[in-house]
């Protein structure tokens, strides 16, 4: 039996629904006083909420994670207080444009989202996280669930929304009820929670560690020598990330077998606020938990009408299964990242330049044709960003679109027929590119005398650069605790 979603939009027939991910205070803030201080740019005043609204004009909107960030002061965990505070702001300051979005006429279906590390309340952050609970019942109350919901009572913030019906009609040979096909205009969003129960890395991560300068680039590091070097096969002891059902828990892989097992929707929508076909190292995704990547690929290859949809990473781009075939829209699982609403990789001045060149190191899942301006560019983008899908009923297809901050469509999957699923074998399945691959055992198998003389070098230079600062923010903190 299909359990009853959490939200329900029967008499809503999308036509065009947005999405996004990443939105700073302190981004938005800062854009704000560039444009106090004379800045001839033209959009500054207006938000990107104003530019969804007049591009996309959305009957709903999907948070795929970071609707807030903490202040720059926050060191470590945020207090839950702190969230709180960030959530009012975002409702109610005028200044970020939400406010005026959510309350738009368009938007008949309503705000939804599952939360990514920072609304979370700690980067890279997973069930090692403290007051969860109280945690979840803030992120639930920016969304305006009710207090007495299911969803409060929930181990995690994993839901289900539905818009449209199923057409069921009934069957005149037999005393029951079945799905037509033609007048079906369901869509069924599935939200997975990524956080509450996942498992460490398998060198965990430093990121939410305030005695560690810089230490999101630390944890990227860590996360790319983990990959390269496939501690996995390697030291699977100490890695916690090869357990089974490390990231979603028991309870929640159960609920989404359930949630698709006898569905009748048209269009599946599966959000994962990080990304779960990248094979970047470098961020935190689905590919360093592998078992979890292999269980989540087979049990969505057979549904239908399927896009999964991701944020995280503060870029955009559209990824496929079938890293053979890259052009192919159907026969395959497609991913659209869309992440940076109010901020991107590029803009960082230590590390936005190599935002870039990363992402050109690892393309093997990056499906191919996506780019809109030139078919030959690679289907990634590094300005800030949104998403949205267009519903076609006549046709029985979707587009899931990239837009930039001018609400320009930069990136396509194109058509994607609602009646076709992946399909794929079994072997195509284990063929799919890996994030954990070994690839730097063949680099240090190649280096000469000269490059491991540099690399032991660079290693100097970080634990000097890394390990002074390290002992001033603790001595700095005892005082404090």
């Amino acid at each position: 039996m299909v359990p009853m979603p959490d939200g329900s939009y029967p008499d809503v027939e999308l036509s065009h629904i947005a999405f996004g991910s990443c939105h700073s205070r302190g981004a938005v803030n800062k854009r704000l006083s560039k444009f106090n201080g004379g800045t001839d740019d033209p959009n500054s005043t207006s938000t990107i909420w104003d530019v969804i609204n007049t591009s996309v004009q959305p009957q709903a909107f999907l948070w795929t994670g970071d609707a807030i960030y903490p202040p720059m002061k926050v060191k470590g965990d945020t207090p839950l207080e702190v969230m709180h505070e960030e959530y009012r702001k975002m409702l109610h300051n005028s200044t970020f444009g939400y406010d005026k979005f959510i309350n738009n006429q368009h938007l008949v279906g309503g705000v939804h989202g599952v939360w990514d590390d920072h609304d979370y309340g700690g980067n890279d952050r997973g069930r090692e996280l403290k007051q969860r609970e109280e945690r979840r019942d803030a992120y639930l109350d920016f969304l305006g669930v009710p207090k007495s919901d299911s969803r409060r009572h929930r181990q995690g913030l994993y839901s289900s929304i539905e818009f449209g019906s199923d057409g069921m009609i009934a069957d005149e040979k037999q005393d029951n009820l079945s799905p037509d096909r033609v007048h079906n205009n369901k869509v069924k969003v599935i939200f997975l929670d990524t956080r509450w129960h996942r498992e460490k890395h398998c060198i965990p991560s430093v990121g939410s560690n305030r005695y560690i300068p810089y230490g999101a680039i630390v944890a990227c590091i860590t996360r790319w020598f983990t990959a390269g070097f496939d501690l996995p096969s390697n030291l699977p002891s100490i890695c916690a990330s090869q357990k089974d059902n490390a990231v979603l828990g028991d309870e929640q892989w159960l609920w989404l077998e359930n949630e698709l097992n006898g569905s009748t929707a048209s269009v599946y929508i599966v959000v994962s606020s990080i990304q779960v076909l990248t094979t970047n190292p470098v961020v935190e995704s689905w590919g360093h938990f592998a078992n979890e990547q292999a269980k989540l690929l087979r049990l969505l290859n057979n549904v239908p009408g399927l896009v999964i949809l991701s944020g995280d990473v503060h870029h955009a781009e559209i990824s496929t299964t079938s890293n053979l075939h890259p052009m192919r829209r159907n026969g395959a699982i497609i991913e659209v990242t869309s992440s940076g609403l109010t901020h991107s990789c590029s803009g960082p001045r230590l590390y936005g330049p190599l935002c870039q060149p990363i992402l050109n190191l690892f393309p093997a899942h990056r499906f191919e044709g996506g780019n809109v301006n030139d078919a030959s560019a690679p289907s990634y983008y590094t300005g800030l960003n949104f998403g949205s899908i267009d519903f076609d009923w006549s046709k029985r297809s979707f587009e899931v679109k990239v837009h930039n901050e001018n609400g320009e469509v930069i990136l396509s999957t194109g058509e994607l027929e609602m009646s076709t699923a992946a399909g794929m074998s079994t072997q195509e399945l284990e063929s799919v590119a890996k994030c954990i691959d070994g690839h730097l055992v063949y680099f240090m198998k190649k280096m000469n005398v000269t490059g491991w003389a540099l690399l032991v070098l660079a290693l100097y230079c970080l634990r000097y650069y890394f390990l002074k600062p390290l002992a001033t923010r603790q001595h700095k903190y005892s005082k404090v605790d």
